[in-house]
């Protein structure tokens, strides 16, 4: 009845979450959930429980008693063993053992288990019923209900894996306890639960999205999910254990990070609080394109207009944490730095080439309306008006705001080589390859729109593949020139033509990185050319079907 009358008065305010809990909230399911997440307790502190030493009181062939070294130990100021170590300390007939110790590192043991089960658990469940929903076509009929689109997925994602929600929550009470006695604060245990409920958020509504662009493997995805989830586990649980443990890289404040030299790193609470800000930004705007494309499947995954927002975003997060570098001393440190940052912003604007991708139909439609459109205006009008389309308007060719982006990212690596520059460092290499990286993505990008005019089926995967080739031909050619060394002249200019361009940079002089940049700019101006040529064949032959037609 308890449970009833729960799901009912939850079910008032979102009649989704109603349908989810209904159908997964029985006895058997609970029960299961409930002996789960027992189970799994008693396992961990059994295993740990057989950690703790246990001294053999039986006299050796020498007539003394064996020694024994363990971490969860008060070491004996007398003796060491054959480890290297101070043995253990005898208490009566045990030894004296560390139990705060023993505590910590169940309560991060605990700290790995309960967010990746929650987060990779959730990724799978929600995968798997909506791929289910999209099967059945009961995906479309809620699409006709009166519900707003935030309503059904936060139903969705808070319905579907209620079950294992529920088991996450039973494993709270000894997670909270080992972690006090293991020297956890409060605040940092509710900082950590802040940190991973926004991972958790994220990745849930990110879920939700894939599914929506057509995602429609489960299992594959919440694997593609677990290997990159590894890496912000790993230092989010080492501040954990750094804080608790006070170990010395956190205490010299080894890790030092800034954003506009705000610091970020020298506290687990403040880092935690960090992340969660960026969850939550990044979050907002997939919320936005899941929005978009559940109301209109056919819609590119982001407005232009979007984009621009998206890409400030990252451009300050960017910036933010670079800032501190850029007044640093030059190191071998910051040229890692620069080089790590750089390669994540060329990934960052790669993304943007399929979010704004338009649709074949959208390009015709838009290239036949411009048409009719120029034929009753003056030219110039019509020029700032095809501008203002190329910009803004979803349905036209992304060649100009893929650029803009572009242009965006530049404006901050600019001052960038040019402080490098000033420092007698790698500014004109860093330049150069911000110059080339710009001009590789809008390659990329008009050899995405050629595609779409591609007369196959399953277009989609032809631009994927022309696009692969495109990145990883000019790189497998590189090291077939030069098997077994670093590759110079002909494999380095090959490179440059690739992902791998900073390889190639360091290997070439000024003279030949600014021929090669002239020579993409012109294979991007007969793409660009091929590309508007295809545009107005297309929108000509729409127009003359539609005529006569009527």
């Amino acid at each position: 009845m308890i449970i009833d009358n729960l799901v009912d008065r939850m079910g008032n305010s979102n009649p989704q979450i109603f349908r989810e809990l209904k159908e997964r909230l029985t006895i058997k399911n609970i029960a299961i959930a409930v002996v789960g997440a027992i189970a799994i307790q008693i396992l961990v502190l059994l295993w740990f429980n057989g950690q703790i030493p246990v001294p053999d009181l039986t006299p050796g062939y020498d007539g003394k008693i064996r020694e024994i070294y363990s971490k969860y130990c008060n070491f004996s100021a007398k003796g060491y063993s054959y480890y290297g170590t101070e043995v253990c300390k005898l208490a009566g007939t045990g030894f004296a053992i560390n139990w705060r110790l023993w505590w910590a590192d169940i309560f991060i043991c605990l700290s790995w288990i309960l967010p990746m089960g929650l987060i990779l658990g959730s990724v799978y469940m929600l995968v798997a019923d909506l791929v289910q929903e999209e099967k059945r076509g009961t995906l479309n009929f809620i699409r006709l209900s009166p519900q707003s689109t935030s309503k059904i997925f936060i139903g969705k994602i808070l319905g579907v894996p209620i079950l294992l929600y529920l088991a996450a929550v039973l494993l709270v009470p000894l997670h909270v306890f080992t972690g006090t006695l293991g020297g956890a604060s409060l605040p940092l245990i509710a900082t950590w639960y802040v940190g991973i409920t926004s991972i958790w958020w994220l990745l849930s509504s990110a879920a939700v999205s894939y599914v929506l662009l057509g995602g429609i493997q489960a299992i594959v995805t919440t694997l593609a999910v677990a290997w990159p989830l590894w890496l912000p586990m790993l230092v989010i649980n080492s501040y954990l254990s750094g804080t608790i443990n006070n170990e010395m890289w956190l205490e010299k404040n080894y890790v030092s990070m800034s954003w506009f030299w705000l610091p970020i790193s020298h506290s687990a609470i403040a880092f935690y609080l960090f992340g969660t800000v960026c969850c939550t930004i990044v979050s907002y705007w997939v919320w936005q394109a899941l929005e978009r494309r559940y109301l209109n499947p056919t819609a590119t995954v982001v407005s232009k207009s979007q984009s621009y927002l998206i890409n400030l975003c990252w451009q300050l997060l960017v910036a933010g944490l670079l800032a501190k570098f850029m007044t640093d001393e030059p190191s071998y440190g910051n040229d890692s730095a620069f080089v790590a940052f750089a390669v994540m912003d060329f990934m960052a604007l790669l993304l943007v080439v399929p979010m704004l991708l338009p649709s074949k139909q959208a390009i015709q439609d838009w290239s036949r309306y411009r048409r009719e459109r120029a034929s009753n205006k003056q030219r110039s009008f019509w020029q700032r008006e095809l501008f203002s389309d190329l910009i803004f308007h979803d349905k036209s060719p992304a060649l100009l705001a893929i650029a803009i982006n572009i242009g965006m990212a530049i404006s901050l690596w600019l001052p960038v080589s040019l402080i490098a520059l000033s420092k007698g460092n790698y500014g004109f290499r860093l330049f150069g390859g911000i110059c080339l990286a710009s001009s590789l993505i809008l390659i990329y990008a008009a050899i995405a729109h050629l595609g779409l005019f591609l007369k196959v089926k399953k277009r989609n995967l032809w631009i994927a593949a022309m696009l692969c080739g495109a990145a990883i031909l000019p790189m497998v050619a590189a090291f077939a020139l030069s098997p077994m060394n670093t590759p110079t002249g002909l494999a380095a200019i090959l490179l440059l033509f690739s992902p791998l361009l900073p390889v190639g940079i360091l290997n070439l002089a000024g003279g030949t990185i600014l021929a090669t940049f002239v020579a993409q700019l012109a294979m991007f101006a007969f793409l660009a050319g091929q590309l508007q040529r295809q545009v107005k064949i297309s929108g000509h032959s729409q127009t003359k079907e539609l005529l006569a037609q009527s």
